[in-house]
């Protein structure tokens, strides 16, 4: 296989991807803390969609950065996997406490919430929530199907 074939089979899985999981609405599953909306990694990785839709999937955990002032870095590879196409994305996050602050001198706690926390961030990047981290309300997809069942029901009533 050339190079140019095996780029574009790559790109057409990670669209696939995409495509997959980012018309899926995760509203019902979106949870509040402090103002801010988040997944759990449980739901999004095991229960409702990653491992359905892509059960050979792996990550890889890096070791923990530490900064000089004592506050932690985590991060991880994430592979989406089907059969022989793969796509990775590498995330990081910082280990932060409730308010959303960084941690001087995490303890194993800490870092294991901020590296399902990362889990999570990694899987939005192939599209899963994504939405959430943009503010919006909906996939685009959804959207387009909410505006034709509106304008069919004003039709009718017309």
């Amino acid at each position: 296989m050339s190079e140019t074939q095996h780029t574009e089979k790559e790109s057409s899985f990670q669209q696939q991807v995409w495509e997959t999981l980012s018309a899926i609405n995760v509203n019902d599953k979106v949870e509040k803390k402090n103002g801010l909306s988040y997944l759990s990694w449980a739901w999004a990785w095991a229960w409702g969609v990653l491992m359905a839709h892509y059960p050979e999937s792996y990550y890889v955990i890096d070791a923990v950065s530490y900064n000089n002032d004592g506050s932690a870095m985590v991060s991880l590879t994430l592979t989406v996997k089907q059969g022989n196409n793969e796509c990775l994305r590498k995330m990081w996050l910082p280990v932060m406490d409730y308010r959303n602050q960084a941690i001087s001198n995490p303890n194993a706690v800490d870092i294991n919430k901020a590296l399902m926390r990362c889990l999570t961030k990694a899987i939005s990047m192939f599209g899963l929530g994504f939405y959430i981290y943009a503010g919006e309300d909906l996939p685009e997809q959804e959207k387009v199907v909410m505006q034709k069942e509106e304008a069919q029901q004003k039709a009718r009533y017309n």
